[in-house]
Parts: C-alpha cells; sequence; structure tokens
C-alpha cells in the first residue's frame, strides 16, 4: 500500500489497524509530511473521551461492592437518594426534574418542578397499616406522588388502588399520581375501577436510567473534568451513573 502523498492524520487509521501486528509498517512510515493543524484538532476531540476513559478505568461500582443485585428495598432507597434535590449526589434538582418530565406524556398536569419545598422518604407507613407501605413518596408544595416500585415481586391485592386512595386523599388540591416504576413499564393489575389510566403513569427502569442519564451526563463530564470539583463529589456522581447502568438491565 502506497502513502507517499499521505499526512499523518491519514496514516493514522491504518497504524492502529496494523499495529501491533506490523510493527515494521510503522517504521517505514517514518518520514512522512505532519499537517500540525489537523494532528492538533485530532488530539482535541479525543481528549475529553480519554478523561472520561482514565476516571471509568480508575474507579469501580460500589453498588456491586454493597450487593445491590436486584433487591428491591435497597434498589428503591438508592433512587430516592437520587430523587432527593438534597441528596448527596450533588446533581441537586435535575434528577427529579428529569423524572418528573419522563411522567408528563401520561400526566401533563404534574409540574416540571416544586416552588419551594420538596420532601423526598422511602418505606413511607402513612396509615400504620404495613399492608399499606408506600416505596417512595414526594411531597412538593405543587404536586404530590408516591412511586411502587418493582422489580421481581407480585403485586398485593389492591394494592395500587389503595395507594391511589391514599395519594388522592393526601395531596388535598395539588395534582397527584402513582408511579408504576417495573422492569418493562406494564400496567398494573390491581388499580381498580375508581381510578384512570393516567391517574398511573407506567414507566420502565430502562425509560428512567436513560431519561435521567440524558439530563445528568453533561454535568457529569464538568465534574470529572473540573479540577474545583472535590474527589468526594465526583465519586458521588460516578456512583449515580453506576446506578443508572445496572437498573436499565432489570
Amino acid at each position: 500500500m502506497e502513502h507517499d502523498n499521505s499526512s499523518l492524520v491519514e496514516l493514522l487509521p491504518e497504524f492502529f489497524h496494523q499495529w501491533p501486528k506490523k510493527l515494521e509498517w510503522a517504521r517505514e512510515k517514518d518520514k512522512k509530511n505532519i499537517d500540525a493543524s489537523q494532528l492538533t484538532e485530532f488530539f482535541s476531540l479525543i481528549s475529553e473521551a480519554l478523561k472520561v476513559v482514565q476516571h471509568r478505568s480508575l474507579s469501580f461500582d460500589p453498588w456491586e461492592v454493597a450487593g445491590l443485585g436486584r433487591k428491591e428495598v435497597r434498589n428503591t432507597a438508592v433512587l430516592a437518594w437520587l430523587l432527593d434535590p438534597e441528596g448527596t449526589h450533588g446533581f441537586g434538582r435535575l434528577p427529579l426534574q428529569a423524572f418528573l418530565q419522563a411522567i408528563r406524556h401520561s400526566r401533563n398536569d404534574i409540574p416540571e418542578d416544586y416552588l419551594h419545598y420538596c420532601r423526598v422518604r422511602v418505606e413511607t407507613n402513612p396509615t400504620a397499616d404495613n399492608t399499606n407501605r408506600v416505596d417512595v413518596e414526594i411531597n412538593a408544595d405543587n404536586f404530590f406522588l408516591l412511586i411502587e416500585v418493582k422489580i421481581d415481586a407480585y403485586e398485593q391485592p389492591e394494592q395500587v388502588a389503595r395507594y391511589c386512595s391514599d395519594a388522592k386523599l393526601r395531596a388535598l388540591s395539588r395534582p397527584w399520581a402513582v408511579i408504576f416504576l417495573t422492569p418493562r413499564g406494564g400496567k398494573p393489575l390491581t388499580c381498580g375501577l375508581d381510578f384512570k389510566p393516567e391517574d398511573v403513569p407506567c414507566i420502565s427502569w430502562r425509560h428512567l436510567a436513560t431519561a435521567l442519564e440524558s439530563s445528568l451526563q453533561p454535568h457529569y463530564k464538568q465534574f470529572i473534568s473540573d479540577n474545583d470539583n472535590s474527589p468526594s463529589r465526583q465519586m458521588a456522581a460516578h456512583a449515580a451513573f453506576c446506578f443508572l447502568n445496572r437498573v436499565r438491565t432489570f
């Protein structure tokens, strides 16, 4: 193959294709004209990608170490942590805003953000009845949401209908909904006849992970490249993305 008039930028793809099988190919091409501007542009394009690769290669999945697996209670706790605007993940309101946007195709009366306060709690039991334990409660000044999390467990008798009754009662005049989060985003079987399908927006873990990842990715890259960010903040952001990568496989 002749490359007498080729620049280094044009030779790089062939070099990486041959290396390390034919190192003599690289030696034969030593004396070539180098287009400095093209080479500078090439390295500038890959610099950010290299930072991300380097960061990930030196880190680990904390949820694997913690044995998160497909355990519903543990995954629910991490989900609540990520959706909480006051969570230590460092993303502030962004995860909750992405979540609200993801369910607005079913409930467009749910605001895209809270106004003054928002409290996210896990494993709440408002009626003091263990059969009515709610996985995640999002209580904001302008909306009220309950999230029923499913991974491998089945629905309990009249479970979603009971949650709808509770959500409607506690929301008062605020918009409300019961989010049914499952591996495939299917509809619940226990919604009953008193509530409309739009009262129970259904979403899959994969859809949720994609929506949150799309919103958080630009900020994640900034955490990695910004030297002013502490290592703990970078690791918290990394932990959030590790979680999203795991749940998309449910």
